[in-house]
C-alpha cells in the first residue's frame, strides 16, 4: 500500500514539474520573445522571484526525495530500473540543470536595472537570454525534455504495476 501510494505521489510530483516547464516552454516564453526587452527583463525578474515559494519547491524538491525512495521500495520488482532512470532523470536532469545551468543565469539577470537600460541595451539582454541557442534556452530545452522523460517513466511504472505484481 505504501509503495503504491509513494508511485502515484512521486509521479504526480514529477508531472507537475513537467508541466510547469513544458508551459513555461510553450506558452511563457513566446510570450517573452514578443515583448520589449524591458518588459521582459521586468517579467522574468519578477517571474523568478516570486517561483521560489513552498508549492513550486514541493514539485521541484519532492521527486528528489521521493524517486529514489519508490525506486528502492520496487527494488524487487519489474519497475526497478524505470524508477531508477525517472529519479536520474528529474534529479541530474531537472534539478541538476536548473541548479547549475538557469539559476545563475537568472541571478544575472536580476542584478539588471531596468531602469537605467536602453531599449536597444535591454533587447539585446532579451535576445540572449530566450532566443533559440541561447545558454539559458539550451539549458531550459534540456531539464524540460528530462522531467517530461521522467514523468513518462514514473507513468509507465504505474501503468505496468498491475500487470507485472
Amino acid at each position: 500500500m505504501v509503495d503504491n501510494v509513494l508511485l502515484v505521489t512521486s509521479g504526480v510530483l514529477t508531472g507537475l514539474m513537467a508541466g510547469l516547464l513544458y508551459a513555461f516552454q510553450v506558452a511563457v516564453v513566446p510570450g517573452l520573445r514578443a515583448s520589449t526587452g524591458t518588459q521582459h527583463i521586468a517579467v522574468m525578474q519578477a517571474i523568478n522571484e516570486r517561483i521560489t515559494n513552498p508549492v513550486f519547491f514541493l514539485s521541484f524538491f519532492g521527486p528528489t526525495l521521493l524517486l529514489p525512495l519508490t525506486a528502492w521500495l520496487f527494488r524487487d520488482r519489474p519497475q526497478f530500473p524505470l524508477l531508477v532512470a525517472a529519479a536520474l532523470l528529474h534529479i541530474l536532469g531537472a534539478n541538476g540543470v536548473t541548479i547549475a545551468g538557469n539559476i545563475p543565469l537568472n541571478e544575472r539577470l536580476a542584478k539588471v536595472n531596468v531602469e537605467v537600460l536602453n531599449e536597444a541595451e535591454a533587447d539585446r539582454i532579451r535576445q540572449d537570454f530566450h532566443e533559440l541557442g541561447s545558454p539559458w534556452m539550451r539549458f531550459h530545452w534540456i531539464r524540460t525534455l528530462a522531467s517530461v522523460a521522467a514523468a513518462a517513466l514514473v507513468l509507465i511504472a504505474c501503468l505496468s504495476r498491475e500487470t507485472a505484481s
